[in-house]
C-alpha cells in the first residue's frame, strides 16, 4: 500500500549523521509515512545505510532501500529518487537533515486542513559556525497566494532557498519538471519558486525541521563544481518574471537585480 507522505533521503556515503536523520524519522509522533532510501552507489557507509534501514523497519515505519541504475549527478539523483515514489506528497531530506518529532503530525494536519494545498513550508533551525538561527518566513499568515508571494521574492531570498523546510504535492512537483540540473547551486530556490508562484503556499510558522549547515561556498565554487552563482540566480528571476508577466502576476520593478544581490546570502544545502 503506497503511503500518502514519502520522505526521500538521497544519499552517498553516509556517515554517522544518517543515524541522526532516521532517528529523527523513528521519533515521528504520527507514523503515517514511507521512506526512500535511495543510495547512489556509495563506495563508503553502507553499514550505516543498513542500520538505518533496519532502525526505520524496527519502528515500524514502511522504508524502501533502492539504487539507481547508474551513478548520477547530485541534482540528478535529487530527481530519480522522487521519480520512484508513487506518493501523494514528498518530503525531501537531506545530509545533515532532522525533523522535530511533530513534524509529520503537524504536516499531515495540514494536508488534511487544507485539500488544496501543494506547496508547505515551515520554519527551521539551522546550526552555524556562530550558533543556531532561525529561518522564517517574513509573514505571519497561514496561506500566501501567488500574488502575495511576490511581496516578499524577490526582496528577500533566503527564506525560499533551500529545500529543509519544504514538502510538496508530487504531481506539482512532477509538473515542474523536477530539479533543474542546469542549475546545481539554485536547484532547491528555482523549484520552489516555481511551486509558489503556481500555487502559492501554505505557511506552519513553527520549527518543525532542523540542520547544521556548511560554511557558504565562495562565488563559482560548489561542492561536485563550479558555477556561476551570479548566471543561475539571473535565470531564475528572469524565469520568474517572464511567468508573471505572461500571467499578468505583479512582478515588482528591478525585481531581478534586487533578487540576484540578495541571492548572493544563500546558504547551501545541509550537510
Amino acid at each position: 500500500m503506497t503511503p500518502a507522505l514519502e520522505i526521500i533521503l538521497p544519499i552517498r556515503n553516509p556517515g554517522a549523521e544518517l543515524a541522526a536523520m532516521v532517528a529523527s524519522l523513528a521519533a515521528q509522533t504520527d507514523r503515517r509515512f514511507g521512506v526512500i532510501l535511495s543510495d547512489n552507489f556509495s563506495s563508503s557507509g553502507l553499514e550505516h545505510i543498513a542500520t538505518a534501514e533496519q532502525c526505520l523497519a524496527s519502528a515500524g515505519i514502511s522504508v524502501r532501500r533502492l539504487r539507481p541504475p547508474a551513478a548520477l549527478g547530485r541534482i540528478e539523483h535529487w530527481n530519480w529518487a522522487h521519480a520512484q515514489s508513487q506518493a501523494a506528497w514528498l518530503k525531501p531530506l537531506l545530509a545533515g537533515g532532522r525533523l522535530q518529532p511533530t513534524y509529520v503530525e503537524r504536516l499531515q494536519g495540514c494536508i488534511h486542513e487544507r485539500p488544496g494545498a501543494r506547496f508547505i513550508r515551515c520554519d527551521a533551525e539551522i546550526q552555524t559556525e556562530w550558533g543556531p538561527e532561525t529561518l522564517r518566513a517574513p509573514f505571519a499568515e497561514a496561506a500566501i497566494t501567488p500574488t502575495d508571494f511576490l511581496a516578499y521574492f524577490p526582496a528577500r531570498v533566503d527564506w525560499i532557498g533551500n529545500l529543509l523546510g519544504v514538502a510538496y504535492h508530487r504531481v506539482a512537483w512532477l509538473a515542474t519538471g523536477g530539479y533543474s540540473v542546469h542549475l546545481p547551486a539554485c536547484a532547491a530556490l528555482n523549484l520552489n519558486v516555481i511551486l509558489a508562484l503556481h500555487h502559492g503556499m501554505e505557511n506552519l510558522p513553527e520549527r518543525l525541521v532542523t540542520a547544521r549547515f556548511a560554511e557558504r561556498h565562495s562565488l563559482n565554487e560548489i561542492t561536485g563544481g563550479r558555477v556561476n552563482l551570479w548566471l543561475e540566480l539571473w535565470f531564475v528571476m528572469r524565469q520568474a518574471q517572464n511567468y508573471c508577466l505572461a500571467t499578468k502576476l505583479p512582478w515588482p520593478y528591478g525585481g531581478g537585480v534586487r533578487g540576484v544581490w540578495r541571492g548572493q546570502s544563500l546558504r547551501g544545502e545541509a550537510v
